[in-house]
């Protein structure tokens, strides 16, 4: 679907009482901001990151900096997803009851407490969508998010507003939650994880 498309609508529903709606500048803007809220709830785009592990070295930047972590852009980075080792087993992470998972002490970064040297992992992680800057630009979301989008639009845009019309931008973001749960629960949103462990077979780490 087109920006142009999106605009359309929100200025017909989720803003149509409200003045911005003339302002289209403003309105790309909140739809990049929504995107980016739906890939970060979703698995919208997921990339990899290969983990070889060094003796001595519990902690590993998704920064770019790290030359023992192989990763596409650092500024794409999102959230960890899921972690694999080499025989394509998970690996869990942030549990503090496994001795062989790993731990996410900031949003960049993980630790690996227990590290055998040249060992590697594949870490998944979400990515942010690249932002749209023109009505002709085309936007990457599948289209059962439409409505999803539009209602965080109308939180956006009554975000703008006086505060004594709060309650209208708070029934705006929960129309937008109740539409990523709907997503959910309705199975919109599917993911194949075979996907991912196969991943170290497919690079014939193993």
């Amino acid at each position: 679907m087109l920006v142009s498309t999106v605009i359309a609508l929100a200025k017909k529903s989720e803003l149509k009482q409200l003045a911005i709606k003339d302002d289209d500048v403003a309105i790309i803007g909140f739809i990049n901001l929504g995107m980016l809220a739906l890939y970060t709830r979703f698995p919208l785009k997921q990339e990899e990151a290969i983990i070889t592990l060094q003796t001595g070295q519990a902690i590993y930047p998704l920064d770019g900096t790290d030359a023992n972590v192989s990763m596409g852009s650092a500024d794409d980075f999102l959230i960890v997803s899921e972690c694999y080792d080499e025989q394509g087993d998970v690996v869990t992470i942030n549990d503090e009851t496994d001795p062989l998972g790993i731990l996410t002490p900031s949003w960049n970064t993980i630790e690996v407490p227990n590290v055998a040297q040249d060992e590697r992992l594949s870490l998944i992680y979400r990515s942010a969508p690249a932002f749209v800057t023109q009505p002709t630009n085309s936007i990457p979301l599948p289209p059962q998010l439409l409505e999803a989008l539009l209602n965080f639009i109308g939180y956006r845009g009554h975000g703008t507003i006086s505060s004594d019309v709060k309650a209208e931008n708070n029934t705006h973001y929960m129309r937008f939650d109740a539409s990523c749960k709907k997503a959910e629960e309705n199975g919109m949103i599917v993911i194949d994880d075979l996907l991912y462990t196969q991943k170290f077979y497919d690079r014939g780490f193993v």
